[in-house]
């Protein structure tokens, strides 16, 4: 749970406990109020029906019974029988004469001040012996304690003020102690793992919370710092991989360099014609190795963005006509059967960088060359679709086995079908490189000696 979160509920707690307070007074009041029990009898000897009341006589004896306070004792008298009591020494249904009552008023009389009330007017309240000689149709009597009964009632109000309050103040304590220890935990946790990247520690998991309700804004940061050491891991492992690369790659031309110098130094290639071929060999090893160089600058230069802000709306059509028919033309020079299908819209524009676009078909096209024997096919299609445009370059040649799938995209990494070939293993790298960065996609199906197609996707 966020943090946020945890403080609106506390600020909600905060606010609405208080309202529950002032709000149970009053409900406490209606619980405990012999009235309510009175109310609640009455209805249900009026629902019997077998009392000679009329409505008048029922609606008066309602109203007698809502007066009576609520720390009132009290009871209803009908002909010779109590059919409503809260006295607790009187039940309900239990048969008194008049001569009862009146004793018992007389026995408690030190301890409560009574009140005798009746439907007729003028009837005098305090004097239950003319009731008896003109007995009404029914008698209320209700009697009080003479101490001071508020100071009692006030005393379990307070009570009940103090248990609420109580209450209230250990679910304050109880989710602020939640919310420290929810933040306490989680800079606890960021602290460690800062201290983990900090040290170098990039090749061991930062620990983020197992718990989804232990999630807060702190704990994201982890998940974050999380992300942030893989990708620092990533790039160092490529960065070494990288490095192994080029001094794996550039040591053989240069040994040849150092070899042929050194043997035409030391005399040991003397006569005019081998120093002659011994330079040639020197001068091609030197352009192999400048190649190389160019390769590995062009592909790190790949890696910064600030290119980007280069890229440009460009029709598509007139690039891709321009490479197919370029690429007919060389595949007619190294015998290759070659076919182009450009179907797309001329009008299509799309954003990217045309020289880098360039590069990946080149790459692809030239894999496509390498890979093929004489009078293998090799084919160009562009193809446009309701959301996307399709380009592919396939050819008969050698294939891919399945094993190197994986790893294609690699630098430096070469198949095992292309390692009768020279070069470093930065082309389909390269590709994969521009492609991702346009992000398009792209997908290779091959098969061991039949061929192999690589597909772009462009999204429109």
């Amino acid at each position: 749970m966020k943090i946020r979160s945890q403080l609106v509920q506390l600020i909600i707690f905060m606010v609405f406990i208080p309202f529950a307070c002032m709000l149970i007074f009053p409900v406490y009041q209606y619980i405990s109020s012999p009235q309510r029990h009175l109310l609640k009898g009455y209805k249900e000897i009026r629902a019997l029906g077998n009392i000679d009341f009329t409505d008048k006589d029922w609606s008066v004896l309602e109203q007698q019974i809502k007066t009576i306070p609520p720390n009132v004792q009290a009871l209803v008298y009908y002909n010779s029988m109590v059919l409503i009591s809260t006295m607790p020494e009187i039940k309900a249904g239990r048969e008194m004469s008049p001569s009862d009552i009146l004793e018992l008023i007389n026995t408690t009389s030190n301890m409560y001040d009574y009140q005798i009330q009746s439907p007729e007017r003028g009837h005098p309240q305090k004097a239950f012996s003319s009731s008896i000689r003109h007995p009404p149709k029914y008698l209320v009597l209700s009697r009080m304690k003479m101490l001071d009964h508020r100071k009692h009632n006030f005393k379990d109000l307070y009570t009940v003020a103090f248990l609420t309050l109580l209450i209230f103040e250990s679910i304050c304590i109880a989710v602020l102690i939640n919310l420290s220890r929810t933040i306490a935990s989680s800079i606890t946790l960021l602290e460690h793992s800062t201290m983990k990247i900090a040290n170098g520690e990039i090749y061991n998991a930062i620990e983020t919370p197992k718990k989804r309700y232990n999630s807060n804004e702190i704990t994201s940061l982890t998940k974050n710092l999380e992300k942030i050491r893989i990708t620092i891991k990533d790039d160092q492992e490529r960065r070494s991989k990288f490095l192994m690369g080029v001094s794996h790659d550039l040591r053989t031309p240069i040994a040849l360099i150092k070899g042929y110098t050194e043997a035409i130094t030391d005399g040991v290639i003397g006569d005019k014609d081998s120093i002659s071929k011994s330079l040639s060999i020197i001068h091609s090893k030197a352009d192999q190795l400048e190649t190389m160089i160019n390769d590995l600058i062009n592909y790190v230069k790949l890696n910064n963005t600030e290119w980007k802000q280069s890229l440009e709306y460009i029709s598509l059509y007139p690039i891709l006509k321009e490479f197919a028919d370029s690429s007919v033309n060389t595949a007619t020079i190294y015998n290759r059967n070659i076919t182009a299908e450009i179907n797309i819209d001329p009008e299509f524009k799309i954003s990217m960088d045309k020289n880098l676009f360039n590069r990946a078909m080149e790459n692809l096209f030239s894999n496509a060359l390498r890979y093929t024997n004489d009078n293998d096919s090799i084919s160009i299609k562009a193809k446009e679709e309701s959301d996307r445009i399709t380009l592919s370059i396939a050819d008969t040649g050698i294939g891919i086995a399945e094993k190197d799938f994986e790893n294609i995209y690699e630098i430096f990494y070469r198949g095992t079908n292309s390692r009768r070939e020279s070069g470093m293993g930065i082309g389909l790298s390269v590709v994969k490189t521009i492609i991702d960065v346009h992000d398009w996609k792209i997908d290779v199906k091959s098969k061991l000696n039949e061929g192999t197609e690589f597909i772009i996707t462009i999204p429109k």
